[in-house]
């Protein structure tokens, strides 16, 4: 009798329309693991998630998984040595519009021998909302178009970065509207709004003498160089690409302030730019920086620099304030206490006086500003006015 009872319910289950199964099914849909792992140390296992409910029903029968497959490839990883294979499989399986977010890893060990370009092929096929990828510096330089100095390399021992582009809004033909064979960077090949970085530490790097004059392996380097010099290159100038990006989020555990100087340069090309979040110092518990203070570094120096790159973001926050179109910015720091306390006047004597609302967490809101002839009693009286 037990036994019938459970084949009873089971084929209840599995008697349901398509329509109802997807409601109950969406109840176990979660995130991407890696979205909340994006500002920790740069690994390839932020991917691995301990939450498989909707792995282990779709093997529970062949109706199920029939139903659960397009919300189980929602969200697609891989290395990028299995990329081809992971698009014949999808769209053979007609899986490729469900496709909403793709975590692409670039061994180490394997930089020199994968495709740069490797992204033409896949969003070829794909439309997602976001991709992010974890790769070496150089990779990650050559997708973008940017050539990384690697000669001071061996000084951060930074094996791997994180870079994370989202779009607002999905548009998916057959093909895709835009077709990326045409582009000759990632950024360039479909409309995207938000540009994540996390550049990894240069925490090691403090151990040896001078260490401010080493230059970090990154693609901000290019790009801040670039924008420095006077006058700027042409494609930098008129890039639409850094011109459509309304959000950046930059993560880099201890950064020079000379390097921090250099990402603000390119900073100031995202034309369109209205959200800017920052974080220069590790995350809560990480022990990276007990274990390097055993080498010959002066501890001091990492948090000096934090001090005077914060410095530096206010005065640039302050600036993309008035003349652009920034309306918040977000210091992840003061989420560390001891940091918070040294931050805070660093901060508030830049933005406190000025036209920016702090919520005291480390979010900064522009204020809404009306002209003399435009208070919001005029505005409220010209309404009622027309009104009327």
């Amino acid at each position: 009798m037990p036994h019938a009872i459970m084949v009873s319910q089971g084929s209840s289950l599995e008697a349901l329309p398509n329509e109802l199964l997807d409601e109950i099914i969406s109840n176990l849909s979660c995130p991407p693991p890696s979205l909340a792992k994006l500002h920790q140390p740069p690994d390839t296992n932020i991917v691995k998630s301990s939450t498989r409910d909707l792995k282990n029903l779709s093997r529970t029968s062949s109706r199920l998984l029939e139903v659960t497959r397009p919300r189980l490839f929602t969200h697609v990883c891989c290395d990028l040595q299995d990329i081809d294979e992971l698009l014949s499989f999808l769209s053979a399986s007609s899986l490729t519009q469900h496709v909403t977010s793709a975590v692409v890893k670039v061994q180490p060990s394997s930089d020199d021998r994968e495709d740069p370009f490797w992204w033409r092929r896949a969003l070829f096929y794909l439309d997602p909302q976001r991709i992010t990828v974890i790769a070496p510096p150089s990779f990650i330089g050559k997708m973008m178009g940017a050539q990384i100095f690697e000669g001071h390399s061996w000084a951060f021992e930074a094996p791997l970065q994180i870079l994370q582009l989202e779009q607002g809004t999905r548009s998916f033909d057959s093909p895709p509207r835009s077709h990326p064979g045409k582009c000759s960077t990632l950024l360039e090949a479909r409309s995207w709004s938000s540009l994540l970085f996390n550049e990894s530490s240069s925490l090691k790097a403090y151990n040896h003498y001078e260490y401010f004059l080493f230059q970090v392996p990154s693609f901000f380097s290019t790009w801040g160089s670039l924008a420095y010099d006077k006058p700027r290159p042409q494609k930098l100038t008129s890039s639409p690409a850094l011109s459509r990006l309304t959000s950046f989020r930059y993560t880099a555990v201890f950064p020079f302030y000379n390097h921090v100087k250099l990402v603000l340069n390119a900073v100031e090309l995202m034309e369109n730019l209205r959200s800017l979040s920052v974080q220069l110092a590790p995350c809560e518990g990480d022990k990276a920086t007990e274990l390097e203070q055993r080498g010959s570094m002066d501890p001091s120096d990492p948090w000096m620099e934090i001090a005077t790159g914060y410095s530096l973001i206010g005065h640039s926050v302050s600036d993309l304030g008035s003349k652009g179109s920034l309306t918040e910015f977000c210091a992840r720091d003061y989420a560390l206490g001891p940091l918070r306390a040294e931050l805070s006047p660093i901060l508030e004597d830049i933005l406190g006086r000025s036209e920016w609302a702090h919520d005291g967490q480390g979010i900064w809101t522009k204020k809404t500003i009306y002209p003399a002839a435009c208070t919001p009693t005029a505005v409220e009286s010209i309404v009622q006015t027309a009104v009327a």
